[in-house]
């Protein structure tokens, strides 16, 4: 079996059964390397990431209530939102 097609088959033994919608050759690439393949885990890893970039380019921009675990659900439903309405458009 190839490796890719061994990658597509954690990502949906993760994820019950599904492949995200959104998922792309890049996330998958980077989902290998960080060895998690459950997209809600993966989109929180990946927000992570993101904010400690600009946390170290803005050192003031992010406060306290950024590092709760409330932040980052809150952040992952509202990602939902917006991809699920631009789909809708």
């Amino acid at each position: 079996m190839g490796r890719i097609k061994e990658y597509y088959m954690e990502i949906m033994e993760a994820n019950d059964g599904k492949v995200p919608e959104e998922l792309t050759i890049a996330d998958i690439a980077r989902m290998k390397e960080l060895r998690i393949f459950n997209w809600q885990e993966y989109e929180r890893e990946q927000e992570k990431v993101r904010v400690f970039k600009v946390k170290q380019e803005n050192p003031r921009e992010i406060t306290k209530t950024a590092q709760t675990r409330e932040y980052w659900e809150e952040e992952l439903r509202k990602g939902k939102i917006r991809r699920a309405s631009k789909g809708l458009q």
